[in-house]
């Protein structure tokens, strides 16, 4: 039956108004509750039917083609956020659904259950989401095991995988924590960043500074040049270019920016979504100041349309992350993202959108 249902197609024409009453009505539901409901039917393989059966078409006089260093030629530059699928569940499905990479996790060495729920909360009048999950996993062994069975084909659509420590492990042995990460996926993943943003787990965001920073680089190895590191958009700006220096002195491959910004109204923990927009696109400006072109960066937080985009992408990003859009314009987010970036570009009489990246600071 699952094979049946998974080569069945509707037409474009049916599928999306579906699928996106489909996800309205998974809104009904608690926020964590629906985000479970919709992974079970992407593991059962039955909203296949409302995927694309091919990516979508943006006219041949525009090129969203990405070139990202490290992870691989991306068809376009969105990819899934770490968070909407932290055990490996379900890659398959995401890759249907038009993503051209994927970021898995956060996983942490041992499983843990995180914090205590309600720990999720939709803002439907803003776009926002606030979460303080805490790093609920079942643990490198199992996620591995999982990615093992895969045999993924990194050339079509590359997935890295998100590394964090365990709630236990004091910051002194976090460095641990990580490597044994690096050591479990290091054959898996095309690419592994390093959580080091997450505002849910007490102490985490202050690992970001020089020494352990040194530290890692110095025990990653040959692992290095495939490493990015996940910053908040919290750090005052003194100590956020700081840590960009570093990060680029080491030979890091590059930075994620940005994780959840804090709050602590209405609910506690790390909002997401439109209202983060602001703050990550002008981190990556900060980054820029710094680096000059020379660290790769993705961007992530707020990017809801073709136009946030397009906005990342000229201030450096090679590639963007979304979440957000997935919970509030449904399973069809990515292609219609797609297709407001193309128009993006075509009114801006542009053909290639690699050309532009980075083209907010030339003169």
């Amino acid at each position: 039956m699952g094979s049946l249902i998974e080569s069945f197609q509707l037409p474009p024409r049916l599928a999306k108004p579906l699928a996106g009453g489909g996800a309205a009505l998974l809104r009904l539901f608690p926020p964590e509750l629906a985000h479970e409901i919709g992974m079970w039917l992407l593991e059962k393989g039955w909203l296949a039917p409302f995927f694309p059966e091919v990516s979508p078409h943006w006219g041949g006089e525009v090129d969203l083609r990405v070139p990202l260093p490290g992870i691989g030629d991306l068809a376009h530059p969105i990819g899934l956020a770490a968070g909407f699928d932290k055990n490996a569940r379900c890659p398959f499905a995401f890759k249907q659904m038009g993503f051209s990479f994927l970021e898995l996790g956060t996983v942490t060495p041992k499983p843990q259950p995180g914090n205590p729920k309600p720990r999720m909360f939709r803002y439907k009048d803003t776009m926002a989401i606030i979460n303080r999950m805490g790093f609920n996993s079942d643990g490198l062994e199992s996620v591995a095991s999982r990615l093992r069975q895969l045999e993924w084909d990194h050339s079509g659509v590359p997935y890295g995988v998100n590394l964090g420590k365990n709630k236990a492990t004091p910051n002194d042995e976090a460095l641990e924590d990580y490597l044994a990460g690096l050591k479990a996926s290091e054959n898996l993943g095309q690419y592994f960043v390093i959580n080091l943003s997450s505002p849910n787990t007490s102490g985490l965001r202050d690992l970001v500074n020089t020494d352990f920073l040194e530290l890692l680089a110095s025990e990653a190895g040959g692992l290095l040049p495939k490493i990015w590191v996940k910053l908040d958009p919290d750090l005052a700006k003194k100590d956020f270019q700081k840590v960009i220096e570093k990060i680029t002195s080491l030979g890091f491959q590059g930075v994620i920016l940005c994780n959840t910004h804090r709050v602590e109204w209405p609910e506690a923990g790390g909002q997401s979504g439109h209202p983060l927009a602001s703050l990550a696109a002008t981190r990556l400006e900060w980054a820029h100041e710094v680096h000059k072109g020379e660290l790769f960066m993705i961007a992530s937080g707020g990017i809801l349309t073709g136009l946030d985009v397009y906005e990342r992408v000229i201030r450096g990003a090679m590639a963007v992350q979304i979440y957000a859009a997935l919970v509030y314009r449904g399973p069809y987010a990515v292609h219609m993202i797609c297709d407001e970036l193309a128009g993006e570009l075509r009114l801006r009489s542009e053909s290639k959108l690699s050309d532009l990246v980075g083209r907010f600071y030339e003169e």
